[in-house]
């Protein structure tokens, strides 16, 4: 049995989709994946890397207002699905103390943050989140 503190793990081999935003384009079709698979609908295995926008409509969003106690300092937390050019994205929605004030196809950017920490080793995780450009505060 592989000792999995030995390995490199899954997140820092998807780095260019979590600080990028780095999706992949089938050269046959055109379709575009995020986050990127190994074969495209269409049949093809051909794809070339294209950078996603970094804004956005906001398609439709959830609030949680009860949450486990990791969560306790994120409350509430906002999920939202935005649609990044034809693509959507699935994300937690940030700087926003007043989730009422919300509407669907509110204009979001694509920030970077801190994800989680791992208490064990010290790492901590960086990846993208959704903060509103206005309609929030």
């Amino acid at each position: 049995m592989v000792d999995q503190s030995l390995s490199v793990p899954k997140y820092w081999r998807r780095i260019p989709q979590y600080y990028r935003l780095t999706a992949l384009k089938c050269r046959k079709c055109g379709k575009v994946y995020f986050p990127p698979r190994a074969v495209c609908e269409c049949g093809s295995r051909e794809f070339e890397d294209v950078e996603l926008p970094r804004r956005g409509r906001l398609i439709e969003f959830t609030v949680l207002r009860s949450v486990t106690s990791d969560f306790e300092k994120q409350r509430p937390l906002i999920f939202g699905i935005v649609d990044l050019n034809g693509v959507r994205v699935l994300g937690q929605l940030v700087d926003c103390p007043n989730p009422e004030k919300l509407s669907d196809n509110a204009e979001v950017e694509v920030v970077f943050r801190r994800v989680k920490e791992d208490s064990d080793y010290g790492i901590i995780y960086y990846g993208f989140k959704l903060r509103p450009l206005k309609g929030c505060w």
